[in-house]
């Protein structure tokens, strides 16, 4: 017994300097949602998930990779989230839907000083419609009569310089990540139409994410929506 009590207090000051449990939180790279170190802030996203994470008494440890990559991550390990995480029907029965941070705005972009592109049937009669590979925004406009055929995918990057060479007539995603990194890589800024719909992005995990844990990190982010943090993060990065 007594061994036990001196081993008891061994354990217990090492548990307490370990600090919180470390989860990891992934995202792709899209300033200035989620950025690298070298763009200079984590992004709003990742502010948001790790503020959730620390009030659920979580750490954070933050990786931004490929959104293939990281769907792949969540499913397959059982300490990982993503976050700025679209819920479409594809990924529905493969993810735990934690909850929902904010939402975001899609619209048709075209080349500064084109004619703006408000609806499908503006950007139908474009002939081609590019968008980010591995976007949300491909079930969607599917969905709403765009042939896959269509479709143009690749990098938001490639995408951007895309648009501005006349390679692609219009492009398709959200304002919020494309306008500020074709104006840096181009030197001037898209011609934004009229949004056409908004999505959740949600905090989600593989199944196999423990689900105490997913209720007590859903449980901070509601909080945070309740207490104004959230809107304070994004008005924070100019959203």
């Amino acid at each position: 017994m007594a061994l036990l009590t001196a081993l008891g207090l061994m354990l217990g000051p090492l548990s307490a300097w370990a600090g919180p449990r470390e989860l990891v939180l992934e995202c792709d790279h899209l300033p200035p949602a989620c950025n690298t170190p070298a763009d200079g802030s984590p992004g709003f996203m990742i502010d948001i998930g790790q503020e959730a994470l620390r009030r659920a008494g979580f750490s954070a440890q933050v990786r931004i990779v490929p959104w293939k990559r990281a769907m792949q991550d969540a499913e397959y390990h059982n300490d990982t989230l993503i976050v700025y995480f679209a819920r479409t029907p594809e990924r529905e029965a493969s993810f735990r839907w934690i909850d929902i941070t904010n939402q975001t705005t899609f619209a048709f972009m075209t080349k500064e000083q084109a004619p703006p592109v408000d609806t499908l049937a503006q950007a139908q009669m474009l002939g081609a419609i590019g968008i980010r590979a591995g976007s949300s925004v491909r079930s969607w406009l599917i969905e709403h009569g765009i042939a896959a055929t269509m479709l143009q995918e690749s990098t938001l990057e490639t995408m951007a310089r895309m648009l501005k060479a006349g390679r692609v007539p219009v492009f398709f995603g959200a304002p919020s990540t494309f306008v500020p990194l074709y104006t840096k890589l181009n030197g001037s800024r898209p011609v934004v139409g009229a949004p056409l719909y908004a999505s959740d992005n949600w905090l989600a995990s593989g199944l196999g994410f423990p689900a105490g844990d997913a209720a007590r990190i859903g449980a901070a982010v509601r909080a945070m929506k309740a207490d104004g943090s959230i809107t304070a993060i994004l008005a924070k990065y100019g959203q």
